[in-house]
């Protein structure tokens, strides 16, 4: 199946005929669900080995140097993107659910999300310009260095909102030949921005982040005009769907600004007491958790509707279903990268190789962050968000975090790697625990917009 193959798949407008029986209702069914699978894979599949390879092009083609500038920009990117998110945009897909149909709706609370986002972005980017010059200065990187590299954190962090909230129509709708085919091509353009930057001699951090930027720009451009034909704009904004949107979310959103620094946590603290050599290495083994940036993908665009829309009688070995194939998946990755890590190093080139110790530990965190990270998904799709899991989540991983950083210390590459693996197990413990007891209690009761 090629990307120009990638089906629109949609019960009601699917070519399949309906069958009046129930084996043909559910062939029917199978059919659509394995083709929405497929078209996933290929187009997740085109665009996570363009991202992987430029990714893994950069840590070849840098210096240490400037791949610790690159990898520290990225980092602190991600944990401001979700500190100015507070996981509003992803409150779309299970406040609307079963209702997709109904273009006012969807279209108020792809509004909403994105004058929320937006607002939290305005309030948030002063300390965010503060922490990052705070944290880079130490570093006597240049000040043209650092504030160029601001300017592309800044800029990604803006444009990333408006792909957050204009990705989830698209979501709803299975359209993801419109989520792929846009976000593929800027993505080729992109490697070979750098290709041409390396042969010209110009490739460095700070040319590297802000071509990243502008891909980020264009992708939020492109994803806003294929969803309006999906939803239609409120003309006004609406304060009702504003506090429904933060109603759902509030409960979580403690454990989501704990957990977007737990996040880069360890390439912080690697900042803090550690020396730019381990900064490299720590991010270039973040690269490494890439590698299943494929499966979480899917669990936001295929599991999360589905679950959402999951009748309570068949929830339960549905989720069990997940998690075991999920467990199955992780399994011999993390066998093969303790086994053979000399596999995953070739990939990130001649300057790593010395990191042999640290990536088994590193596969095997991504996979348990990755099952923590389904059940996450899961929950949040039944409107399972519970203020006892958030305290349970913050008290578990401080105590285990503190606990190993006074018995072991964060000062090599070998035990930042090790503080994330320790770390991992809290969060799936935590989702393990909002599972059991969302399965007992139920969603959460929330006053809609009218």
């Amino acid at each position: 199946m090629s990307l120009d193959q990638l089906g629109e798949f949609d019960p009601e407008l699917s070519p399949i005929p309906k069958l009046p029986t129930t084996q043909g209702a559910l062939l029917s069914r199978g059919r659509r669900a394995a083709g929405l699978v497929g078209s996933f894979f290929v187009g997740q599949g085109a665009l996570q080995g363009i991202q992987i390879l430029t990714g893994l092009l950069l840590i070849r083609w840098m210096s240490v140097e400037s791949w610790a500038q690159f990898g520290l920009a990225s980092g602190f990117q991600l944990t401001m993107n979700t500190l100015m998110d507070l996981g509003i945009s992803s409150t779309i897909i299970p406040l609307i659910a079963d209702r997709r149909d109904d273009c006012n709706l969807v279209g108020r609370y792809v509004r909403s999300t994105k004058h929320l986002r937006d607002r939290t972005f305005l309030i948030l980017a002063p300390f965010a310009s503060i922490a990052f010059c705070a944290i880079t200065y130490r570093h006597h990187w240049g000040w043209h260095v650092i504030l160029l590299l601001l300017a592309s954190v800044l800029m990604t962090l803006y444009s990333s909102g408006h792909m957050s909230c204009y990705s989830a129509p698209l979501f709803l709708f299975g359209r993801l030949r419109a989520y792929y085919i846009p976000q593929t091509l800027t993505g080729v353009v992109r490697l070979a921005s750098y290709v041409a930057c390396r042969l010209a001699g110009v490739l460095n951090a700070w040319v590297a982040a802000l071509l990243s930027a502008v891909n980020v720009t264009i992708n939020g451009a492109l994803l806003e005009r294929k969803s309006r034909n999906y939803l239609k704009w409120p003309e006004h904004e609406d304060p009702s769907t504003d506090r429904e949107v933060l109603q759902y979310i509030l409960p979580a959103i403690p454990a989501i600004i704990f957990a977007a620094f737990q996040a880069q946590i360890s390439l912080f603290l690697i900042t803090i007491f550690g020396n730019t050599v381990s900064i490299a290495q720590v991010a270039a083994l973040g690269k490494l958790g890439q590698l299943f940036s494929v499966l979480m993908t899917f669990n936001v665009i295929v599991v999360e509707p589905y679950v959402a829309r999951l009748s309570r009688e068949r929830l339960l070995p549905t989720y069990l279903g997940f998690v075991a194939l999920a467990v199955l998946c992780c399994l011999p990755v993390t066998f093969v990268a303790f086994a053979t890590p000399q596999l995953f190093l070739w990939l990130l080139g001649p300057k790593y190789e010395g990191l042999q110790r640290a990536v088994g530990w590193v596969v095997f965190a991504a996979c348990i962050n990755y099952l923590a990270g389904l059940m996450w998904i899961m929950n949040r799709a039944r409107k399972w968000i519970f203020w006892s899991g958030t305290i349970l989540e913050i008290v578990l991983v401080l105590a285990v975090q503190i606990a190993f950083i006074v018995l072991v210390g964060v000062r090599s590459t070998q035990q930042a790697v090790l503080f994330t693996f320790a770390s991992s197990f809290c969060y799936v413990a935590t989702h393990g625990y909002v599972a059991i007891y969302g399965f007992l209690k139920g969603p959460r009761t929330l006053k809609v917009a009218a």
